[in-house]
């Protein structure tokens, strides 16, 4: 597709889903049509008894009401009876699909006829429950109800992040599929972690009168909010997150900038700065600012010159030196990224160090995240790869390695990294690099994406998990990532998998 367009299948799509669902609250609406009252109180303490995963935003015994509740504020989900005067509900539900509404429907009836359940299914309804509810069976469904509105908005919040990257010309339009009211001037970007997956998403902020946000959740634990105002946000972003440290595990801020043109890159450093805490655990909450390439190069090259000087068994301090640097200088990891790159090109010119730089490669800064806790470890990571190799001190280093490959391919749905792994189980980090070449011909990294992305390719042939559910499942925290990583390694995205694998199956 040529840049600077939008497919119109695309656009028309997302305009539909997202029209009028500014803010994208974890909380999904709901209404509830019903022509006896009874049965509304019902359906409204079986949804009040689920917590804070579904809003009810009206009840009322007037079909015609409700449809045009629908048509104005597009709900996320309508419990409706299926006989009703004036309007069925299997005649509300097609009405709602004549407007192009995407909603899902629950039908809650007195009628348990064949042809009833027949005519809803075929309308698109998601579960057919019979009067008086059977509260087991009520709350298996709004189970299931639950995690398929999750699973299409994470899909669509993906859909619409992937579309803002790829910096199409007509990104104000679809912006304004996700806001209510007329743009503002200036958009500013905050990517924030929570630290748990139970969280309210919009309350979150505060922001001035003349500002307008949307959602994107795009993990288990993580929102991407965009803002537009007419102003800069960021003391009351930074006040608003400060304030919620109970929920809030780390957030990055971008800049604000004129104009929707800028908000894929607004995108991209407000993920890095929410990544600044690799370097410094205690900047939880940080402002973009741009790397300072030319001072980390003429750091890079020191290390490198002290390295051929001095015995790498004696530049254990250099981990200090480097933490030192970076708080000195207010780095983040966007200089760490730089550095580590480096460093792997400046070594893989000696030849002499090749046979030994098994698991240096160029990353980028998702991926040493991956690879490394902090700066710290990734400092000593350097250092140890780089001693010398001790071989008196090898021992059962052989039957220890077995052992960690057990535990790798048992917990790879967990955070793990290598250094710490060698620590457990007593190889010196360079021999282990050298043990997992020989023995699975890859890098410890390769390792690990190639046992997440088999097990994930597993669940979405085998499984009815949603692909959020997936991807958490596998040990990613961030759609987006997981989404790019399985597309690199198996050539499509995860939705594309499932569909083809699905459509094999039905012809076999």
């Amino acid at each position: 597709m040529k840049k600077g367009t939008l497919c119109p299948r695309i656009k028309s799509s997302l305009s539909r889903y997202y029209r009028q669902k500014c803010g994208g609250s974890s909380m999904y609406r709901v209404v509830i049509v019903d022509d006896e009252p009874w049965a509304l109180i019902g359906i409204r303490k079986l949804i009040e008894r689920n917590g804070n995963r579904f809003k009810i935003i009206c009840e009322t015994t007037e079909p015609a009401t409700a449809l045009e509740v629908i048509c104005e504020q597009s709900p996320d989900v309508v419990f409706t009876d299926i006989r009703m005067p004036d309007m069925t509900g299997i005649e509300l539900m097609k009405r709602t699909r004549g407007q192009g509404v995407d909603v899902d429907f629950v039908v809650i009836s007195g009628f348990a006829e064949f042809s009833y359940v027949q005519h809803a299914l075929q309308e698109g309804a998601m579960d057919y429950q019979l009067k008086p509810l059977d509260m087991e069976k009520a709350e298996e469904m709004l189970d299931k109800l639950y995690r398929k509105l999750e699973n299409k908005r994470s899909t669509n919040d993906l859909s619409f992040y992937i579309s803002l990257l790829e910096e199409y010309e007509d990104s104000q339009l679809l912006l304004n599929t996700r806001f209510r009211d007329k743009p503002y001037k200036r958009y500013q970007v905050v990517t924030v972690y929570f630290k748990n997956a139970e969280y309210d998403d919009v309350a979150i902020l505060e922001l001035t009168s003349k500002a307008q946000l949307t959602t994107l959740k795009l993990g288990p634990k993580k929102c991407v909010y965009i803002i537009n105002s007419d102003e800069d946000q960021s003391e009351l972003i930074y006040r608003s997150l400060i304030s919620k440290e109970d929920v809030v595990d780390r957030a990055g801020i971008s800049l604000s900038s004129d104009g929707s043109d800028h908000v894929s890159m607004l995108l991209k450093t407000s993920d890095i700065a929410s990544n600044d805490c690799f370097v410094d655990r205690s900047k939880r909450i940080s402002q973009y600012s741009k790397g300072k390439k030319n001072l980390v190069k003429q750091f890079a090259e020191q290390i490198i010159i002290a390295l051929e000087r001095v015995q790498y068994k004696t530049m254990k301090d250099m981990t200090t030196v480097i933490t030192a640097f970076f708080s000195t200088n207010h780095l983040g990891i966007e200089d760490a990224v730089f550095l580590w790159n480096e460093m792997v090109m400046q070594m893989s010119k000696d030849g002499d160090n090749n046979s030994r730089l098994l698991d240096f490669e160029f990353l980028e800064y998702s991926e040493m995240k991956e690879k490394f806790i902090n700066l710290e470890a990734m400092g000593e990571y350097i250092f140890e790869q780089l001693s010398y190799l001790d071989r008196d001190q090898l021992g059962d280093a052989n039957n220890k390695f077995k052992e960690l490959l057990q535990y790798t391919n048992k917990h790879f749905d967990e955070e793990l990294f290598l250094k710490d792994l060698s620590s457990k189980f007593f190889i010196n980090v360079s021999y282990c690099c050298e043990l997992f070449k020989k023995v699975t011909g890859m890098t410890f990294s390769q390792y690990m994406t190639d046992l997440r992305m088999k097990k994930a390719a597993e669940l979405l042939q085998n499984s009815n998990l949603s692909i959020a559910d997936v991807c958490k499942s596998v040990g990613y925290s961030d759609y987006f990532y997981f989404n790019k990583v399985f597309k690199r390694n198996l050539g499509c995205t995860p939705s594309k998998y499932r569909k083809t694998s699905g459509d094999m199956n039905a012809l076999n």
